[in-house]
């Protein structure tokens, strides 16, 4: 996924890989799937950074948590966090 720096493609990619276990009620992926669809609508309303900052914080949070740092999924989550950090600052200097 590392190719991928935009957050909104990257976080499709990532529901798709995990649509096969997120249909599990409860599992790490249910949650996780929840979490990554939260996220995305945070970034694709870029209403404002601090909602932004707010919505990565606790997607890795829930990815510290319930996920193995060195699994794929969890470097995965890592990544799109990042790319919504930048957005984030992006959207901060627009609002001063």
């Amino acid at each position: 996924m590392s190719c991928m720096s935009d957050p909104i493609q990257s976080i499709s990619a990532l529901l798709n890989r995990v649509a096969g276990q997120a249909d599990i009620e409860e599992s790490v992926e249910w949650y996780l799937r929840s979490y990554l669809i939260d996220y995305k609508r945070a970034l694709l309303r870029k209403s404002s950074s601090q909602e932004i900052e707010f919505a990565t914080g606790a997607l890795m949070r829930f990815c510290v948590q319930n996920l193995d740092a060195d699994a794929p999924v969890y470097r995965d989550c890592a990544e799109i966090a990042e790319q919504g950090v930048k957005l984030a600052a992006q959207l901060k200097a627009m609002e001063r």
